[in-house]
């Protein structure tokens, strides 16, 4: 019997690699869509409609918690106050901050409804792209996993980064560009 892991995912495009390699480790996902990072409603339910879509052709459960930019927006807010004492004036020490925020928001929220739902292991689909801290992931999952006493199932999955793309073209997902929150998109402009 495969065991349950609950797997916070961003897009169809990470999902689809990640989902077959955990299925070769005898993993069942349970789809876990929590993204307040996601910049615009427009955006989260374009990327939202693509995760449906692939669950239901593979028979995975799915769960949708609110959407709330908030949870993301309001906490980074001081760091680009320049009259807060919090402000950060460095761009890299910004983008460094704002992303490990990001990741600990997901990886928290994550792991706090694996313990909701009695399950014993998560993970992320964001451990499939090239883009984003593979060390700093694993480090704040594996600190979070020990506190709620789960587990952390770690695995490089950016091996798969295209062949996920890919899919995501031959079923006519949408690949996104960025990771999805304001910032990204300024950023990915620049490049």
């Amino acid at each position: 019997m495969s065991k349950k892991i609950l797997l916070h995912t961003c897009c169809a495009s990470c999902l689809s690699f990640v989902h077959k390699k955990l299925s070769e480790k005898d993993f069942l996902p349970i789809v876990y869509y929590y993204n307040p990072s996601i910049q615009g409603k427009m955006e989260y339910l374009n990327r939202l409609k693509d995760v449906e879509d692939y669950c239901e052709k593979n028979y995975l459960e799915i769960i949708i918690p609110e959407y709330n930019e908030d949870e993301f927006n309001l906490p980074i807010k001081p760091w680009l106050d320049q009259k807060s004492l919090k402000y950060i004036n460095d761009k890299n020490r910004f983008k460094r901050k704002r992303c490990e925020f990001c990741y600990e928001l997901k990886i928290r929220q994550t792991a706090e409804e694996t313990r909701k739902r009695r399950l014993k292991y998560f993970s992320t689909t964001l451990l499939s792209s090239p883009y984003q801290d593979h060390e700093f992931i694993d480090y704040i999952a594996s600190e979070i996993a020990k506190e709620k006493n789960l587990d952390f199932v770690y695995d490089d999955f950016r091996k798969g980064y295209w062949q996920g793309r890919n899919y995501s073209r031959n079923h006519k997902y949408m690949i996104p560009s960025y990771c999805g929150c304001a910032f990204s998109v300024a950023e990915r402009m620049l490049e």
